[in-house]
């Protein structure tokens, strides 16, 4: 009803207002109106956000995939940022609980002042990251720097948290990944109204946005939705990604808000409860700060037509089981930073606890059936040499939680997905941060390497942006203009290095940057410990 109200108003406040029809777009469920914005380099663009893509997931919605927008009279001013709503994991970017649970809207920018349904430009699809738990659009993926080339972008929020990846261990879930999937839809059936190319689609991803932009290869709900893929700092196979034992939390959550009984029973007493209520619960998952990272995520579902992912992606890359398009990926040399700086002011107890920091920190404190204690000694060994963790050879803990959290996924999937498709695979790996500005907001102050979502800047304005020096201008301009090459034909180019593909015989082909005027491709045969982590017998396959 408020979604109803608010078009009304706006749409009539837009009759005697100043309408400028090279803004208008009118789409099967109603009429949208945009914005001049201005890009980075000073270029007019239009933006649209705002934009529903499925019913307000709400009330009897809850939980339950995501239904056809309700078309709208009048016209609709695209003009409002939306947040999911979500608790914070980071300290210092807001207090308390944030955003809303009518949340499935996406944006759409057109890098002209003009629109016109004849431009048949490429379309970059981007999905937010944040474990799957946190994040929006407006924080992470503000398109300023992408509107100074000739694409349309469009970029989403989706359920987050236990909205949606709440499981009670009865094979329903990924209301997140379904959210995509829908918004994927809905740009097929209306891309083309702003100039966009619908059969020329690349859906994008940093860190779990990543990990999503990968996992809609093993989906069939995407099949046909997506025609090439850039999953940056993160991907399906990364531990952190699939949960394996989602009633545990889903029980724990359900118990918190006063949900108990059979399956049935909780998701009916969850849909009635507050959604801050709900949301505010996951502080009861927590076993550390912001630990585990990801208490929701997505999980393996029922086979069943609705279904988003019914087999762990490992099994299907095995089995030739994936989406045949082209796929570039990347990965940032010391990824591990952000679990690392979680915890980097508790190094007195995980010392004397490591057994439980190692488990959380490294993604194992489900794994029942493990000898955490012996794995984490083993660890402890294998990175500190059996000594105590300090200031000083804390960076070890970071290359430990870079290495299990995401290069052996990443190494893995090149191996598996070069060999399961005719398409290309691309592998980069980012050596290069430019200058280290602390996130104030953050509050994690310590330079701890080339770390997880620091090449972001160059492709997004976000939350924690600064001004580029002129060397990190250069960086910008040489990662967009290999985004733009990938999104129109599926092969990268960069600058005057040949961008190879991974080759069928296992070797690590790939693309090391190490600042605008240092690229080169390398091969390697191993990309990090890769024997020693298969070792401990964690039993994800």
């Amino acid at each position: 009803m408020f979604r109803e109200i608010f078009f009304i108003v706006a749409s009539s406040f837009a009759v005697g207002c100043c309408a400028d029809d090279n803004l208008l777009v009118s789409l099967q469920d109603g009429k949208v109106r945009g914005q001049y914005k201005q890009s980075y380099n000073g270029r007019k663009f239009i933006a649209f956000e705002g934009i529903p893509y499925a019913k307000p997931p709400v009330q009897d919605l809850r939980f339950e995939d995501p239904q056809p927008v309700q078309p709208w009279s009048g016209i609709l001013e695209a003009k409002n940022s939306y947040i999911c709503l979500q608790m914070p994991m980071l300290p210092g970017i807001f207090e308390g609980a944030a955003g809303q649970e009518d949340c499935l809207y996406l944006n759409v920018y057109v890098p002209r002042d003009k629109i016109s349904s004849d431009e048949n430009l490429d379309v970059i699809f981007h999905i937010h990251g944040g474990a799957f738990m946190v994040g929006s659009p407006s924080m992470m993926s503000l398109p300023q720097k992408i509107m100074d080339k000739n694409v349309v972008f469009v970029s989403i929020s989706y359920r987050l948290g236990p909205f949606g990846f709440y499981s009670a261990g009865d094979g329903r879930g990924n209301y997140g990944l379904k959210d995509q999937t829908a918004a994927l839809r809905w740009v097929q059936k209306n891309i083309k109204k702003f100039g966009g190319n619908k059969d020329s689609v690349t859906i994008t991803g940093l860190s779990a946005g990543g990990a999503s932009a990968h996992l809609h290869y093993f989906s069939k709900l995407s099949r046909g939705l997506f025609h090439k893929g850039y999953a940056q700092s993160g991907v399906a196979l990364n531990p952190w990604v699939v949960r394996k034992y989602p009633e545990k939390h889903g029980k724990i959550l359900a118990n918190h808000v006063g949900c108990f009984g059979n399956d049935n029973d909780v998701r009916s007493c969850l849909k009635q409860r507050p959604a801050i209520q709900v949301v505010s619960a996951v502080k009861s998952l927590y076993q550390a700060p912001s630990l585990p990272l990801v208490p929701f995520g997505p999980i393996i579902e029922n086979d069943s037509p609705s279904a988003f992912l019914t087999k762990i992606p490992h099994q299907q890359l095995a089995l030739h089981e994936v989406t045949d398009v082209p796929l570039m990926m990347s990965m940032t040399e010391d990824e591990g930073t952000v679990p690392a700086a979680l915890v980097y002011n508790e190094i007195p107890t995980m010392n004397s606890n490591w057994s439980k920091w190692a488990s959380l920190i490294l993604e194992f404190y489900e794994c029942d059936d493990c000898n955490k204690e012996e794995i984490s000694q083993r660890i402890k060994e294998h990175y500190l040499n059996n000594t105590d963790i300090t200031k000083e050879n804390y960076k070890e803990i970071v290359k430990a939680c870079s290495h299990r959290m995401f290069h052996i996924g990443a190494k893995t999937t090149t191996f598996l997905q070069s060999q399961a498709m005719e398409s290309n695979v691309y592998f980069l790996l980012m050596g290069y941060a430019g200058r280290f500005i602390p996130m104030n907001i953050t509050g994690f102050n310590i330079d701890l390497g080339i770390g997880h979502g620091s090449d972001a800047k160059f492709y997004y304005t976000t939350i924690f942006d600064s001004s580029l020096s002129q060397e990190e201008e250069n960086m910008k301009d040489i990662l967009l203009d290999m985004l733009i090459s990938f999104a129109k034909a599926g092969k990268p180019k960069i600058n005057t290095v040949e961008f190879q593909p991974i080759p069928k015989n296992g070797d690590l082909n790939y693309l090391y940057v190490k600042g605008p005027n240092s690229l080169k491709m390398k091969t390697e045969n191993v990309f990090g410990p890769i024997n020693f982590w298969n070792s401990l017998g964690l039993g994800e396959d």
